[in-house]
């Protein structure tokens, strides 16, 4: 009968040391949840995606006929706005349905701090034939 009157203070400390070492494992160690994991793994690897394809956003745009209009509208333009100025394949995630936010951000950085490269001039329109030049 002894075991059992010593049984409730057993089970308050098994208790109060499983909630210390999950804090321990928590806030010391860096150990989380599956869920948060997963979430922590998703964003990641957005940031990735957009990472690889922000160059490559901002290199198409640039070469879109009146890239420096554009590029000027879209220095003027609210962060709301921005996403309607960019073509929708161009910010848009590979398996995406819409513009993506983090994409339209990172391309319209890339975009403002990259000079519009001077439209070369068209070598067929000097030496078509017929022309006199």
């Amino acid at each position: 009968m002894k075991l059992f009157n010593n049984f409730k203070p057993f089970a308050w400390g098994v208790a109060s040391g499983a909630v210390g070492w999950w804090i321990v494992l928590a806030f010391v160690f860096g150990w989380t949840s599956l869920g948060t994991a997963e979430r922590q793994a998703a964003q990641q690897a957005e940031e990735a995606v957009v990472a690889a394809l922000a160059p490559v956003c901002a290199d198409r745009f640039l070469a879109l006929p009146k890239a420096a209009e554009k590029k000027a509208t879209l220095a003027k333009a609210t962060s709301w706005e921005r996403r309607d100025l960019f073509p929708e394949e161009l910010v848009t995630l590979p398996d995406g349905s819409s513009p993506d936010p983090m994409l339209v951000n990172a391309c319209t950085k890339i975009v403002l701090e990259t000079p519009v490269p001077d439209a070369a001039p068209d070598k067929n329109a000097a030496s078509t034939p017929g022309s006199s030049g």
